[in-house]
C-alpha cells in the first residue's frame, strides 16, 4: 500500500505573512515521527515536503497526480484565508484518484475536525491529537480492507470503521455523522523511534537547524495557548529522558555531521527541580562526550536558573526564545502566566550575563488592552533594551494576540460574542479591542509596522534577530528604528492626552502616512547603498 506524508505548500498571505504564531508548531516533527513508526511496523511510507521544496499548490498537485496513493496524510497548518487553496488542492487530488484516503493531522485540524469533515468531502478522516499511533492504526485498517476479497472494488477511502473503532481518529460514519473516540497521549516518549529525517542535505543547504523534540506539552496554563488542550489536560508536560535525547543528537552529529540543533519543544524545561536536573544532565552528557554542537530552545522565564543555564551554555546553548508575553502585571494575570514582570527582567539579565541575547514572545495588544497596559509594555521594552532593529521593533510593537480555537481565551470570547463573524471555518475569532481608543491606536501601529516589514529587504527581516548591538546596524536601519520608536511613543502620548480624535474615519491613514513615507525613503537609501 502506498502511504504518503505530505508537508503541503504554505502560500503566503500578504496580510498575514509577518504573523509568527505557527512557529515552532510547524516544526513539531510529527511527520518524521509518523514515518518512523510506520517503518518500524514494515509499512512503506514516503515524505513529500512541498514547503521545503518551494513548490506551489499547482506543482504539488502535478506531482501527487503521478502517484497511485492509498493513504495521503497531510500535516495541516492554519494559513488563514489561504487554507482554501490547500483544500482545493486536496479536492483535486481526490478527483484524480477517488480511492485515495485523505487524512489530516496537526494542531489546526485537531480543533477544527468537525467543521472540516462537514465542509470538505475530499477529507476522509482527521487525526485528533498526537498522530503517530493513530496513523499506524489507520494504515493497518486500510491495508486489511484492501486485502478483503469481499470488497475488492470498494473505495478504500470511504470504507466505514465498523469493525473496531480507531481511537484518535475523527471520520464520517455510514450516516454521514462525524464520529470520534479520543486516544490517550503517549506516556513514555522514549518508546518512540527517532523521527525519520528525509532531505537532510537540503536542510543543510538552506541552513535550517536540525529540530529535536525533547518534550511535549507544558506545565503552564496560559489562556492564549492551545498546546495542552491539543494533548489532553491530563498530560500537561512529558519529557524524553536526557539519555534518550543525547543519543539522538550524538547519532545525528556523528553520522550526518550535524552541529546546529533547535528544540521544537514549547517548553524545553520540565516543571520544578526535576526539570532543572534533567536539563543539567543533558548538558553533562554533551560535555562528557566532548560533543561540539550549538543549540537553542524555548522556555518560560521562571525556568531560567543559573545552575542549569551555566551547564547548558558550556554544552553549546547559544539561542533562547523567552516567553515574556507582557511587561504589564495586569496582562500577565489575565494570561494566567503565573510569572511577574520582575521575573521577566531577571531572566533577560541572567541570559545576557551568559552571553545570550534572547528573542521574545510578546503580546503588545490583546482584547483587554488599555492605554496603561500599552504604556507599561512599551516602557518595559525600552528599559530592557529589546528594540534593537527595525524588524525586531516592528514585530514587538504591533504583535497582537490571536484567538485560535482550542485556547481558553477563544472559548471565553466565543461565549461573549455569539454573533462574531469569523473567517475560514471560525477557527480564529477576529476581535476589536474593548477600549475603542486602544483599538484605533492598535490599527495605526499595525499599519505602520506592517509597512516597515513589507518594505525591508528580506535579508534583514531574516537576519536582524541575530543582531544585538546598534553598532552592527547600517545608518539607514538605525534611522528607521529610531523613527518607529519615536512615532510609537508620540502617538501613545497623544492618545493618552486625547489630542487625537480616534473617532475620525480617516485617522489611521492621516496619522500613519507621513511616517510610512519617511521610513520608505530610508529603506530606499538602504537599498541604494548596495547592502545585501
Amino acid at each position: 500500500m502506498s502511504v504518503i506524508l505530505l508537508e503541503p505548500p504554505r502560500p503566503e498571505d500578504p496580510n498575514r505573512c509577518e504573523d509568527v504564531v505557527n512557529a515552532p508548531l510547524s516544526a513539531c516533527l510529527f511527520t518524521g515521527y509518523i514515518a518512523s513508526v510506520l517503518k518500524k511496523h514494515a509499512i512503506e511510507v514516503e515524505i513529500i515536503h512541498a514547503h521545503l521544496y518551494d513548490w506551489s499548490v499547482e506543482q504539488t498537485i502535478t506531482h501527487l497526480s503521478k502517484k497511485n496513493i492509498s493513504l495521503l496524510c497531510v500535516h495541516t497548518l492554519y494559513l488563514w484565508e489561504k487554507m482554501r487553496d490547500i483544500f482545493t488542492m486536496l479536492s483535486g487530488v481526490k478527483s484524480r484518484n477517488i480511492r485515495t484516503h485523505i487524512n489530516l493531522y496537526g494542531y489546526y485540524p485537531t480543533f477544527a475536525y468537525k467543521k472540516i469533515l462537514n465542509s470538505f468531502p475530499c477529507v476522509d478522516s482527521v487525526t485528533v491529537g498526537e498522530p503517530e499511533f493513530t496513523t499506524l492504526d489507520l494504515a493497518k485498517h486500510l491495508i486489511s480492507k484492501r486485502m478483503t476479497p469481499e470488497s475488492p472494488s470498494a473505495s478504500v477511502s470511504s470504507l466505514p470503521f465498523s469493525q473496531g473503532r480507531i481511537t484518535g481518529l475523527a471520520y464520517r460514519d455510514t450516516d454521514g455523522k462525524v464520529t470520534f473516540y479520543p486516544r490517550s497521549p503517549i506516556e513514555d516518549l522514549d518508546q518512540l523511534p527517532y523521527p525519520y529525517r528525509q532531505d537532510i542535505d537540503l536542510y543543510k543547504k538552506k541552513n535550517i537547524a536540525t529540530y529535536i523534540q525533547g518534550s511535549r506539552g507544558c506545565y503552564g496554563h496560559c489562556t492564549f495557548c492551545y498546546l495542552n488542550p491539543f494533548y489532553g489536560r491530563t498530560n500537561q508536560w512529558r519529557g524524553r529522558s536526557a539519555k534518550n535525547i543525547f543519543e539522538e543528537i550524538l547519532t545525528l552529529s556523528t553520522e550526518y555531521s550535524l552541529k546546529d540543533f533547535y528544540f521544537s519543544d514549547a517548553n524545553f524545561f520540565g516543571p520544578g527541580k526535576s526539570g532543572q536536573e534533567r536539563a543539567a544532565t543533558l548538558a553533562e552528557l554533551i560535555l562528557a562526550h566532548d560533543l561540539t554542537i550549538r543549540f537553542g530552545f524555548e522556555c518560560r522565564v521562571n525556568d531560567i536558573e543559573e545552575h542549569s543555564l551555566s551547564k547548558l551554555v558550556m554544552a553549546g546553548l547559544t539561542n533562547v526564545f523567552l516567553g515574556l508575553e507582557s511587561g504589564d502585571p495586569a496582562s500577565l494575570r489575565r494570561f494566567k502566566k503565573h510569572t511577574t514582570v520582575d521575573e521577566n527582567k531577571r531572566a533577560i539579565q541572567l541570559l545576557r550575563e551568559y552571553g545570550i541575547e534572547p528573542t521574545f514572545g510578546f503580546l503588545m495588544f490583546e482584547p483587554n488592552s488599555t492605554l496603561e497596559s500599552i504604556r507599561n509594555n512599551f516602557e518595559f521594552l525600552q528599559e530592557m533594551r529589546i528594540m534593537t532593529t527595525p524588524a525586531v521593533t516592528a514585530h514587538l510593537l504591533y504583535h497582537r494576540q490571536t484567538l485560535f480555537e482550542g485556547t481558553p481565551d477563544y472559548q471565553s470570547m466565543i461565549h461573549q460574542n455569539t454573533n462574531t463573524h469569523a473567517p475560514f471555518t471560525t477557527y480564529e475569532i477576529p476581535y476589536k479591542i474593548k477600549d475603542p481608543k486602544v483599538d484605533i491606536f492598535s490599527e495605526i501601529i499595525t499599519t505602520v509596522c506592517r509597512a516597515i516589514l513589507s518594505s525591508l529587504p528580506k535579508t534583514f527581516i531574516c537576519n536582524e534577530t541575530t543582531l544585538s548591538r546598534r553598532s552592527m546596524e547600517p545608518g539607514p536601519l538605525e534611522t528607521v528604528n529610531d523613527l518607529l520608536i519615536m512615532f510609537f511613543e508620540k502617538t501613545l502620548s497623544d492618545f493618552e492626552a486625547d489630542i487625537i480624535d480616534y473617532s475620525a474615519p480617516t485617522v489611521v491613514k492621516e496619522v500613519s502616512q507621513k511616517l510610512i513615507c519617511e521610513i520608505e525613503a530610508n529603506v530606499q537609501s538602504l537599498s541604494s547603498s548596495n547592502i545585501k
